[in-house]
Formats: structure tokens, C-alpha cells, sequence
């Protein structure tokens, strides 16, 4: 049985994947079964292919399984040629194992080279057919997530699918993919990289970030990145704000430059991400906004698209004889909200409270004027302008 070390190096990632077996996570431990026969480090002397930055899960895995089998034989310049990278990065790498995965990583005193002073062991656990095709086809939705790098993806459900019945590969061939890549993919993979790696040593980042407003200001500042959730078609990160003093939501794609500044941080006791995101509506705080009672009531036509869905913690909905729902939630009504009842157009009447109706009803009117229709003095009759 494979050391259960290795898998662990998929957690600094956010990946459920690794060589040498099926990975679940439970808690803040990862279990790893049995690696099919033949599976193991390349043989001493061999090189890793590189092909970019989407390796490194795969270079720490084998680094890990190197020292274990081949104690005192490869010292930095050696596992640098070996994994074709630059001795700088082999550097970087025993860190990562060191710090995260508190590896005892030592080096032999004479010079030979760097070994295994211990290997942590965990308890295994095997995954069945339905829990690890449920795993697949997870990883196999991540080719529709803009940034998720396909590369790495595709490395992780090809390590996966090698333990299934052929009859299941065959299966999971026929996947639809109809999203294509495109340079924001690539770039938002790279920011996302930076964000994940800094996240798994606690290291505060330096950068400068483009805001959405204020005539798209950039803004250098220092951030402690806590997560990275994908919402919509983007992702954000979320952290500690040096500059603000505060939890702060940023979009990645705003991040313009980052810089890993190696000074390590702590996750603030009081954060919660399930309270911070409970807390509003979308990805962004609601910032000194009260929560208040609101009061939707949906067409007979929009009424499944809403009553399918889960949207917030407090919702209610209440079906109505006539195939209307009615949609009660307590949260602070912020822009990310309104944007939501927009969406809906006619097919939704807001009850309560006024300040979301006023705010709803100055929209509809921005829309008549911008189409040259001006209201007319009876309710609900709009005139073409001359």
C-alpha cells in the first residue's frame, strides 16, 4: 500500500485527485486506497516530462515517494535535473512539503543528498464504484468552471479513471465538453495558482488590484487570502484587507499583479465562511446594510425556475393555488440582489419592503427612457416619444 503522505499533497491544491489512488476528504484528513499494480516513482535515474506548471501536484507527489525509496541519493542539483526545473523551484518545493505538509524533510549532513526523517501514516480507506464515479463526474463538471486549468484536470481524471472497468471509461469518453478554453481561462488559471499556493503556506500576498469602480483605480494593498470561491462565470478570493482593516471580497481577474511576499498569517479565530456567505446575497458583503423582510411573489411561468432552487438560508417559498409562488428571505438588500429580481423582468412582483419596489420602479423607468418611451399619466400605459 502506498504511503497516504502523497495524497495529502492534493489538499494544498484543492484537487481530490493524486497518483497511487482514489482520494476522499473527511474533515482536514485525506484517505487514499490501494494504487494499482505497477504504480509508483519512475524508475531512479528516469526524468519527469515537463510540461508546465500543471505538473507540480505530480513532481511533489513522486518527490515524496523518491525520498522515501532513495534516501541520501538526490540532492537539489540532482532532483532539479531530474524534474527539469531549476534548483530555485526544487527549493520552493521542499518548503511547500516541509511548512504544509510538516514532511521531515532532512539533508544528509555530508552533502549526499536529502531523505525522509519520518513518514507520518494515516488510515486508508478504498472508495466503491459509485463513490468513485460520483468523484469523477464532479471532476469531469470542472471543464465548465472558467479557470479550472484543463491540463491539470485532465491529468487528474486520467489517474482516475485508470483504476475503473474499461465499460466505465468508455462511459465517461462520451462526457459532452462544449465549453472552450480562452485566454481569460488561462490567465484566471495562473492568478489562481498563485492565490492556491500562497493559501497552503498562510502567506500573505502583495497586490494590485483594478476595482470595478472609481473609474477602474488600481489599488496596491496587502491580503491574506483565506479561500477562493467560484461563483457565477468568475472567482473571488476572500481575506483579510490589510489596507482596510476588514474582510474583503476581490475578483481574480482583477488582480492585475501578485506578489508572494512569504510573511505567514494566521486565519482570524472570528472568520466564518459559512456565516460571511449566509450573510448576503451573491459574493459580496453586505457592508453596514440591515437585513430586512422581503416579499417576492413569482408568475405561474417563473414559479419552477425559483421553488427548484435553494438561494438563500432563510428563503420560504409557498405555493399558491393559481401556480404563483410566494418568496419570503431576511437578508440586506444589496446590488447583487436587485440584479437577481431584475433578471425575472414581469415575472415577478416585489410585495415588500417599499425601498426594494422604489429601487426596482427606477430601473423599469431608466429602461423607458433609454428606448425613447416616456410614462404616461395612466397607470401602466407607456407613449413612444416623438
Amino acid at each position: 500500500m502506498m504511503s497516504p503522505v502523497a495524497c495529502r499533497i492534493a489538499l494544498l491544491f484543492h484537487r481530490k485527485d493524486t497518483v497511487g489512488g482514489i482520494v476522499l476528504m473527511t474533515g482536514q484528513s485525506l484517505y487514499c486506497g490501494h494504487r494499482p499494480k505497477g504504480w509508483g516513482t519512475m524508475p531512479r535515474g528516469a526524468r519527469l516530462e515537463r510540461h508546465g506548471e500543471g505538473d507540480r501536484i505530480a513532481r511533489l507527489v513522486d518527490m515524496v515517494l523518491l525520498l522515501g525509496q532513495y534516501p541520501r541519493q538526490y540532492n537539489r542539483a540532482a532532483l532539479a535535473e531530474r524534474y527539469g526545473v531549476t534548483e530555485r523551484q526544487v527549493t520552493k518545493d521542499l518548503q511547500l512539503l516541509r511548512e504544509r505538509l510538516e514532511l521531515a524533510i532532512e539533508r544528509d549532513p555530508s552533502g549526499q543528498g536529502y531523505y525522509l526523517a519520518s513518514v507520518p501514516r494515516l488510515p486508508s480507506l478504498q472508495l466503491d464504484l459509485a463513490q468513485a464515479l460520483a468523484l469523477l463526474l464532479a471532476a469531469e463538471a470542472g471543464h465548465f468552471v472558467p479557470g479550472v486549468s484543463g491540463q491539470e484536470l485532465n491529468a487528474a481524471l486520467a489517474r482516475l479513471r485508470a483504476i475503473l472497468p474499461d465499460r466505465f471509461r468508455e462511459l465517461l469518453e462520451k462526457t459532452a465538453r462544449v465549453r472552450r478554453p480562452s485566454k481569460t481561462d488561462e490567465r484566471r488559471a495562473t492568478r489562481l495558482r498563485e492565490l492556491l499556493e500562497a493559501m497552503a503556506l498562510c502567506h500573505t500576498v502583495e497586490i494590485s488590484y483594478r476595482t470595478a469602480s472609481r473609474g477602474g483605480e488600481r489599488v496596491e494593498r496587502r491580503f491574506d487570502p483565506y479561500c477562493v470561491v467560484p461563483f457565477g462565470r468568475s472567482w473571488y478570493v476572500i481575506g483579510w484587507c490589510h489596507l482596510r482593516r476588514a474582510i474583503r471580497t476581490l475578483k481574480v481577474d482583477r488582480i492585475e499583479k501578485l506578489w508572494n511576499t512569504r510573511v505567514p498569517f494566521q486565519i482570524r479565530p472570528e472568520f466564518s465562511l459559512q456565516d460571511f456567505l449566509a450573510a448576503s446575497w451573491g459574493m459580496f458583503e453586505a457592508r453596514d446594510v440591515p437585513a430586512e423582510e422581503v416579499e417576492l411573489e413569482f408568475s405561474e411561468t417563473a414559479a419552477p425556475w425559483v421553488a427548484e432552487e435553494e438561494w438563500h438560508p432563510t428563503q420560504q417559498i409557498e405555493q399558491l393555488p393559481d401556480g404563483r409562488v410566494r418568496f419570503r428571505v431576511r437578508l440586506p438588500i444589496t446590488p447583487d440582489f436587485v440584479r437577481w429580481v431584475l433578471y425575472y423582468g414581469v415575472e415577478v412582483t416585489v410585495i415588500r419592503p417599499e425601498s426594494l419596489r422604489e429601487q426596482i420602479l427606477a430601473h423599469a423607468r431608466g429602461i423607458l427612457r433609454k428606448y425613447g418611451v416616456r410614462e404616461a399619466a395612466q397607470p401602466g400605459v407607456a407613449e413612444v416619444g416623438r
